[in-house]
């Protein structure tokens, strides 16, 4: 009888879970519930492959199907998301390269290049450069309780008092990579163009309490843009950033669920490109304020840590006044019109940074019918530089904005194609010691 019994359950248990497999498989098939982008991976899902003979001879039309069938299974983001909060309870999470290089000793360190302003805020003398050998990749979250900040250090991202601070480790060989890229870039365009570089630096080194950010693990981000900034040519114009927003740390700059800084922590970069390029700057009185509320970014999305869930970010735009028209080039190279600074008060939380200039596109052109002097820009950026476009809107006739992950050309043949007056890279930090963005940078140039 107990076997019978035991025989039973386990019969009904089979049943069930075959019942459940083949229901499973059919909803998987009903194509409305598919989705076809990621808020939690910011990219398009892959769409379902066109028939030909030729695919269907060499087995990649199959292959294609399947593909599509896994990456748009019906309620991924759920299954992702719920993932990510399994792996946070273990301190699991995606890491960043496993070395820091030492940045060179000819290089000032933070405390010889600290400006008054960043000295009067600063209670106590700055560590010198910290570098790592090995990046530490814990099974376990650390939680600590560091001079009345309360810490959280993951593997790919340090939560302190609720905000998420992403790793930075300088890596030479690729920052020697960046820095040649846009050198060629300035050299190839001398008498054509002006070229300026910005670098900008995350809040792990802005505003991270100090007394925290002694503690962390991270190469020192001023030391790593001087290190940058003095491989460049003497045909790069290098716009410093990292004291200007040093002395506003106090200030909305940066996002706390989100790796990204705020349009304010933009504006600021944007006043030191305006002084490094003699032109004059706007006001942000000089835009219409708009607020975006219950933004959760991409520290909520690679941690699936509540704390960010349930203190969401404000996202705030300041869209031009005047007769300021866009229009970009998507990446199946599609051309739509667009708004500078779209109304995204509707679209899903993790997506309200998408609010400037249309998100991550390949090609986008702005143009300011205001001015007609025949001023141009080309900026030249990943999706930090977003932020910083619309103010340049007040200074130039023309804005044409390449995103270099996606875009492909000759930054050489465009510029002198399109009379353009100014090219601006804007990067952050991270994004230089990145070898496959480095490595697109370097396939435009």
């Amino acid at each position: 009888m107990k076997k019978k019994k035991h025989g039973f359950n386990a019969k009904t248990v089979a049943i069930c879970f075959f019942v459940l497999l083949f229901a499973g498989a059919v909803t998987a098939l009903y194509l409305p519930l598919r989705p076809t982008y990621s808020e939690t991976e910011k990219r398009e899902l892959t769409k379902f492959p066109e028939f030909s003979i030729a695919a269907l001879l060499d087995g990649s039309y199959f292959d294609g199907i399947s593909t599509w069938y896994a990456d748009t299974f019906p309620w991924r983001e759920m299954f992702i998301n719920a993932n990510s909060k399994i792996k946070s309870f273990y301190g699991i999470g995606d890491s960043i390269s496993g070395f820091s290089d030492e940045i060179g000793d000819e290089i000032p360190s933070a405390d010889e290049t600290t400006s008054t302003a960043q000295s009067e805020s600063e209670n106590e003398t700055q560590t010198e450069a910290e570098t790592r050998t090995e990046q530490t990749s814990t099974t376990e979250a650390q939680t600590q309780d560091t001079s009345e900040h309360i810490v959280e250090q993951l593997s790919s991202v340090l939560i302190a008092d609720g905000a998420g601070y992403e790793y930075y480790n300088f890596v030479k060989s690729i920052a020697d990579d960046y820095s040649s890229a846009v050198s060629r870039s300035a050299d190839s365009l001398k008498g054509t163009a002006r070229v300026f570089d910005i670098v900008v630096p995350t809040s792990m080194d802005i505003t991270l309490a100090d007394s925290v950010r002694k503690s962390v693990n991270s190469s020192n981000q001023n030391d790593a843009i001087n290190y940058i900034y003095s491989s460049l040519s003497s045909n790069v114009i290098a716009v410093k950033t990292y004291d200007t927003l040093r002395a506003h740390r106090d200030e909305y700059i940066y996002f706390r669920t989100d790796h990204h800084w705020t349009a304010l922590g933009a504006y600021y970069a944007y006043v030191e490109f305006t002084e490094a390029a003699g032109i004059t700057k706007a006001q942000l009185s000089d835009f219409e304020e708009k607020q975006f509320d219950n933004f959760v970014g991409s520290f909520y999305s690679d941690t699936g840590k509540t704390v960010f869930e349930k203190d969401p970010d404000t996202v705030y735009a300041y869209a031009p006044k005047g007769n300021v028209t866009l229009t970009y080039t998507d990446k199946s190279g599609n051309t739509n019109k667009w708004e500078v600074v779209y109304d995204v008060s509707s679209w899903s939380r993790g997506s309200k940074y998408n609010t400037f200039i249309g998100g991550d596109q390949p090609y986008t052109h702005i143009v300011n019918a205001d001015i007609t002097d025949g001023s141009s820009c080309l900026v030249i950026k990943e999706s930090f530089g977003n932020a910083m476009v619309p103010f340049l809107t007040e200074n130039y006739g023309e804005i044409h904005v390449i995103d270099y992950r996606y875009w492909n050309g000759s930054i050489t043949e465009f510029v002198k194609k399109n009379g353009i007056d100014d090219v601006v890279f804007v990067n952050n930090i991270s994004a230089t010691r990145n070898r496959s963005l480095v490595n697109a940078l370097s396939n435009i140039v």
